[in-house]
């Protein structure tokens, strides 16, 4: 008898109670899955402390009855009044080993099929049921019960949660009683929903508005765009959990949900990209601004003198340059100049506007000298990204004659398709020329 109290690892005692949690203890530290033999005989030294118990408390009352003489008349002792709110002693029959395994798949096909709102009053009533009235019945449950969380996660949310209650799976250092494999999965579960929990309130509100949308939409369109990511994420970061939460609907919908985010995932990256580029950061962000700010000054003047054009109003005075004055400054600069910021995307921009737009046909001389000189300081500050670009070696040509002749620019001549041979710089346009052009545009 000795042997069976070592292998629950309790001194020899008649205290049933000390040997059912001792039993208890030694139970979680076995795999029923696994180590069934090793079951076997915690259950057997079980049974063999409960008997031993129950002997010697007989035993032991035997020895305390007084001895009653033959010719003495006994004197029964009076008897106190009945007491009607006191309920009579429940006749215990232990169930057979039949009739328990009969209980442990009735209620674990009854938790399996049970909706959600109703786990947690079927896991009371299989828990009160005869048939499980043993100790190792409870445990023989949480085992069935892990299994079959771990083998069919999907929707089982509640089932799982009233288990982990019940059977204390989240406590600190628990070791539920399932298979080495379900065992590991529950611990995932609990620390992914833990780490789930520690997102933002609007990240969590989002996550279960898709878990929910999941569920319910079967070919998901634009309207639930914004929530595939979602699915995606928790998918990534919380498989375990995630399996656990989404409903079975959902598991079945997921494909077409996560399409859905692959085909518009390269159009986010794209989105992305350009904003990373223009404004991941705040110097970004200023020559951004500013280089669209410079656009639309520019837009705005090229606009002004189409408009000018179309009216019929005056065209816009050209300032006279002495050539004192010119010869003073060690670079010539127009009095229509401008001067600002030159950073790469602005000169991204004009340089794409000078070779791609018709700017130098709209008569709007003040605007072209503008980008002209926009472009040539693109060009001295090596942010052009042609090299032998032969307009704007055109253009400083033409500048460099109207400087030299103390006449305005005639970027116009610069045109492809103008008289002038590509690569070629243009003559110095002579005094007459330039009066009977005056005279032609009055």
């Amino acid at each position: 008898m000795t042997a069976a109290f070592e292998r629950l690892g309790l001194a020899p005692t008649r205290d049933a109670k000390a040997i059912k949690r001792a039993y208890a203890a030694a139970l979680k530290a076995i795999d029923q899955g696994s180590e069934r033999e090793a079951f076997e005989r915690l259950r057997q030294a079980y049974e063999q402390a409960l008997a031993w118990a129950a002997q010697a408390d007989d035993e032991q009352e035997s020895e305390d009855e007084p001895d009653i003489s033959p010719h003495s008349t006994p004197v029964a002792p009076p008897a106190d009044p009945p007491r009607m709110d006191e309920p009579l002693p429940a006749a215990t029959v232990s169930p057979t080993p039949d009739e328990a395994r009969q209980a442990l798949r009735h209620w674990t096909e009854q938790l399996r099929d049970a909706p959600p709102e109703a786990v947690a009053d079927v896991f009371e009533a299989a828990l009160a049921d005869p048939r499980l009235l043993h100790l190792d019945s409870h445990a023989q449950l949480e085992a069935r019960i892990a299994d079959l969380l771990h083998d069919d996660p999907a929707g089982r949310a509640a089932l799982f949660d009233t288990a982990a209650l019940r059977f204390h799976w989240a406590d600190r250092n628990a070791r539920p009683i399932a298979s080495t494999a379900a065992a590991h999965w529950i611990s995932r579960v609990i620390n992914q929903g833990l780490q789930w929990q520690a997102q933002a309130p609007a990240v969590t509100d989002l996550q279960k508005q898709a878990l929910d949308a999941a569920a319910r939409v079967a070919s998901p369109g634009p309207a639930q765009a914004r929530l595939a990511p979602a699915l995606d994420d928790m998918a990534r970061d919380f498989p375990d959990w995630f399996a656990l939460h989404l409903a079975a609907q959902g598991h079945a919908h997921l494909p077409a949900w996560l399409a859905l985010h692959a085909r518009l995932a390269s159009r986010w990256a794209g989105q992305i990209e350009r904003q990373q580029r223009y404004f991941g950061t705040r110097g970004k962000t200023v020559r951004t601004l500013l280089g669209g700010f410079f656009v639309l000054l520019l837009a705005a003047a090229v606009l002004s003198g189409v408009m000018s054009r179309m009216t019929g109003g005056p065209a816009p005075a050209v300032v006279a340059v002495p050539t004192s004055a010119l010869s003073a400054t060690p670079e010539a600069v127009l009095a229509y100049e401008i001067t600002g910021a030159v950073t790469r995307d602005s000169c991204e921009s004009t340089e794409e506007f000078v070779h791609e737009s018709n700017w130098l046909q709209v008569g709007d001389s003040d605007a072209v000298a503008l980008l002209a000189t926009r472009a040539m300081r693109c060009q001295d500050k090596g942010l052009w990204s042609r090299k032998d670009d032969a307009l704007m070696a055109c253009l400083r040509a033409e500048r460099a004659a109207a400087l030299a002749a103390g006449r305005v620019e005639d970027a116009p001549r610069c045109l492809p398709s103008g008289p002038r041979v590509a690569g070629e710089k243009p003559e110095p346009a002579r005094p007459e020329n330039q009066g009977s052009r005056q005279k032609e545009s009055r």
